[in-house]
């Protein structure tokens, strides 16, 4: 992400400060968990009521590009998808294409 957003600045300072870079990585393993947390529960509810309505009030305040998030949630289906195998992938697919829909332009914009 680094290499991807080399210009993006938030309140807190570059994307390679290590403050920005540390909470970076927790709001990574934060998407993560709530995917699998909604895997594991069978409902998307977790996502809908909770995670998005974070980001949604706190992504303005705090200068986050949604375009980066998008690129983030992309990269982390990627790492995830080569670790998993076919059956897991197709079990984490619907909750992984609700949780994308959730934080897409066009419901963001």
């Amino acid at each position: 992400m680094t290499e991807l957003f080399r210009a993006y600045s938030s309140m807190s300072g570059m994307l390679s400060d290590p403050v920005v870079k540390t909470a970076s990585i927790r709001d990574v393993e934060i998407f993560q968990v709530y995917l699998w947390v909604c895997a594991l529960e069978g409902s998307i509810v977790a996502i809908q009521e909770e995670l998005s309505a974070l980001y949604v009030m706190l992504g303005p305040t705090l200068k986050v590009q949604w375009e980066m998030v998008q690129q983030m949630m992309y990269l982390l289906r990627y790492e995830i998808s080569a670790r998993l195998t076919p059956q897991e992938i197709n079990t984490l697919m619907p909750y992984s294409q609700a949780l994308s829909q959730m934080f897409s332009s066009e419901i963001l914009h």
